[in-house]
């Protein structure tokens, strides 16, 4: 993989980066505030507010490939703490509080931290995919204009994010993914999404949105990666065939 592109990428990314202007009049009626409020409350702390660095048993052997290698990861992490301030000014300008801690949260740290490095990642790629659906919902029914500009800035850098996935596992199957990778992906990416709306759903359904709308994200997400990942193949160019009345009595187009 091109670490370099990655690293130019990440630099870039940090210019043009409009604040929302938290201090806008609120107009929200108090039952979406109070639902909009306890989603991203939830989700700052999952979105870059926990552990904001790989953490799986081998994680830092993987860092040590390589000083790009430590550099892109770090640069990637820096944006997801990124995501839990903005995350942080929604809440605030909410009227919220903080959460530190919930069993979902432990969950996922435990299953990041059990299995190795490359499993981490996979799992941080479909939380990266799950997590872009959400924003898009978010950012429909928010009914407020500085959470969508947050939004806006959250999921311009997931799309990003995923992109960087997408050229490390091209990376690592050249040839494609296996099948049953592909079948693990899915299922992996599916229930995420489930497990999401398990926890927030009653809040977006107060919003308008809906889990038909949430699992459309995901699964055009999903199906796009896994399209992306397939190698480009270039059709084989076709023989000179001889003229058909050659062909048909069996002889070359030089017979006499």
């Amino acid at each position: 993989m091109n670490n370099s592109k990655w690293i130019s990428h990440f630099q870039s990314n940090r210019r043009n980066r409009p604040e929302p202007v938290w201090e806008m009049p609120l107009t929200l009626t108090e039952d979406c505030r109070r639902a909009l409020v306890l989603s991203l409350a939830e989700y700052q702390l999952g979105d870059g507010g926990g552990p904001c660095r790989l953490i799986a048993r081998d994680a830092e052997a993987f860092r040590s490939t390589s000083a790009e290698v430590r550099q892109v990861v770090d640069m990637w992490f820096a944006e997801e703490a990124e995501h839990s301030r903005l995350l942080g000014g929604a809440v605030t300008r909410l009227g919220g509080e903080f959460i530190t801690d919930t069993f979902a949260f432990r969950l996922f740290n435990h299953c990041r931290r059990f299995f190795d490095v490359q499993f981490e990642m996979l799992v941080l790629l479909l939380v990266e995919i799950v997590s872009t659906g959400y924003y898009r919902v978010i950012r429909r029914h928010c009914g407020d204009r500085p959470v969508a500009e947050m939004c806006a800035l959250i999921i311009r850098d997931e799309v990003g994010h995923v992109m960087f996935h997408r050229d490390r596992l091209a990376a690592m199957f050249p040839e494609g993914p296996p099948a049953a990778w592909v079948l693990l992906f899915h299922l992996l990416g599916h229930a995420c999404a489930a497990f999401l709306w398990l926890g927030h759903g009653r809040w977006l359904r107060t919003l308008g949105g809906t889990w038909a709308e949430l699992h459309q994200h995901v699964r055009h997400g999903l199906r796009r990666f896994v399209r992306k990942l397939q190698p480009t193949r270039h059709p084989a160019p076709m023989a000179e065939q001889p003229p058909v009345h050659d062909w048909m009595h069996g002889r070359s187009s030089s017979a006499p």
